[in-house]
């Protein structure tokens, strides 16, 4: 009986990260807890979350994430059997792009725009603005350089 439950489960799991996008976002949920994460414990660490402290905090963060992300989007969302210096390259060439646009979002939002709240609150806010931007350019890109 647990046999056939836990079948059932993993059928219905699988059936749902059979989509492609699901298995992006699903891969882009992780790799933001990887960011935030990392994000949250070196502001804690460092005890900052503004200026150039913050920058490399969060160019940090986002470079561990994408890490992951190469691996499991090529692997898993993607399912590329061609893991190439080329492609690498190109991955590469487009998490630098999306770092940036992101790392610009998120550091001008928490440089130059006062809401009068929380510090740390208004970081990750503004690391979120920055990541939606990021997710999108990202996802069209990796489709491109993963062949689908």
């Amino acid at each position: 009986m647990i046999n056939k439950g836990w079948q059932l489960l993993m059928d219905i799991i699988n059936y749902f990260f059979k989509f492609e996008f699901i298995r992006f976002g699903f891969i882009g949920f992780l790799n933001t807890v990887i960011d935030y994460g990392l994000m949250n414990i070196l502001m804690w660490i460092f005890k900052t979350n503004n200026g150039n402290g913050f920058l490399l905090i969060k160019i940090f963060s986002i470079a561990m994430s994408i890490i992951f992300s190469y691996y499991a989007n090529l692997q898993w969302t993607f399912k590329s059997k061609n893991n190439t210096n080329h492609q690498l390259l190109q991955f590469i060439c487009l998490s630098v792009i999306t770092i940036c646009v992101n790392v610009w979002i998120t550091t001008y939002l928490v440089n130059s725009v006062d809401l009068n709240i929380n510090g740390y609150l208004w970081a990750n806010i503004a690391s979120f603005a920055g990541a939606i931007v990021a997710i999108t350019t990202r996802y069209f890109g990796s489709r491109i350089i993963f062949n689908k």
